[in-house]
């Protein structure tokens, strides 16, 4: 698998931010799929076997935590296509038919927050400090980049 300079970049940065903010666990994401019944927590879509992602109420890219409680079950288009960086509130208003199924399904990931601590998003010290590491490692990295492609060339 051939990685770009730009994909590479990415992957560093990323790995940085799950040294403060790792991933969820399999035993995590099997509770998250039991409380919402595998079911879409925006849309209400019953998910089969395995299938739909967990998704981060606001996104990693607004600072949102990878904590539990920043993660709800979601259909791939809900996830994907159509929330993206969006407030998570507003979205499911749209995803909703009644103020009824609104209040019921914000009512139940709100619990959800709760019940996981209630930190969805991270501290904004460390954000900051996630954003100035990344900047020196990958500038390092262009750097060594630069010094490999003059001695192979040179």
């Amino acid at each position: 698998m051939k990685l770009t300079p730009a994909q590479v970049k990415n992957l560093m940065r990323r790995g940085l931010r799950f040294l403060v903010d790792p991933e969820p666990e399999k035993s995590d994401k099997k509770r998250v799929r039991d409380y919402f019944k595998e079911c879409c927590a925006y849309c209400g879509r019953h998910l089969e076997d395995g299938d739909g992602d967990i998704d981060h109420l606001v996104s990693a890219a607004l600072g949102g935590a990878n904590a539990m409680a920043n993660r709800v079950l979601s259909c791939k288009p809900c996830n994907a296509k159509e929330k993206r960086d969006r407030n998570w509130i507003e979205f499911l208003k749209e995803k909703c038919n009644s103020d009824d199924i609104f209040q019921e399904r914000k009512s139940i990931i709100l619990q959800w927050v709760e019940m996981n601590g209630g930190h969805q998003s991270l501290d904004s010290e460390i954000l900051a400090l996630l954003e100035q590491e990344s900047e020196r490692t990958t500038k390092e990295y262009e750097t060594a980049c630069g010094r490999i492609r003059r001695q192979r060339c040179g």
